[in-house]
């Protein structure tokens, strides 16, 4: 396996974001978005990822949201991920793709605050493991 460092910026937009009541008098949300990595080395790969997931917000204040994403690459060649968050950070895992990102695993973490109600940047670090 080979390891690239995968380090740099986020800018999210939200392009959907659903509230609904539940019974237990918490919010559910559908979310759906869009983003740009930005990554540290001027050198490394750009890309785009379109995302989807659902948030869960409780009656003490706590939140929590996981989903996927697929960043696609010039060329055309996609990384798939899962993610999960909390408090205004998260996980993610990569779980294949196509091209040269066919057979990916790894992730990282990541950091993020909200700019307006359809914005937001963070930060990420972790790695891309390709076959």
């Amino acid at each position: 396996m080979k390891a690239i460092k995968d380090v740099g910026s986020l800018a999210y937009i939200v392009d959907k974001w659903d509230v609904k009541k539940s019974e237990k008098r918490h919010k559910l949300i559908n979310y759906a978005g869009r983003c740009v990595a930005i990554p540290d080395d001027a050198a490394a790969p750009k890309s785009t990822g379109k995302l989807e997931g659902k948030y869960e917000y409780f009656p003490d204040g706590s939140w929590k949201g996981s989903g996927t994403c697929t960043y696609t690459y010039e060329g055309g060649d996609k990384l798939n991920e899962s993610w999960e968050e909390d408090s205004n950070k998260g996980t993610y895992k990569y779980t294949g793709g196509t091209g040269k990102y066919a057979g990916a695993s790894g992730g990282g973490t990541y950091t993020f605050e909200e700019l307006t109600d359809t914005l937001a940047g963070g930060l990420y670090e972790g790695a891309i493991e390709l076959p």
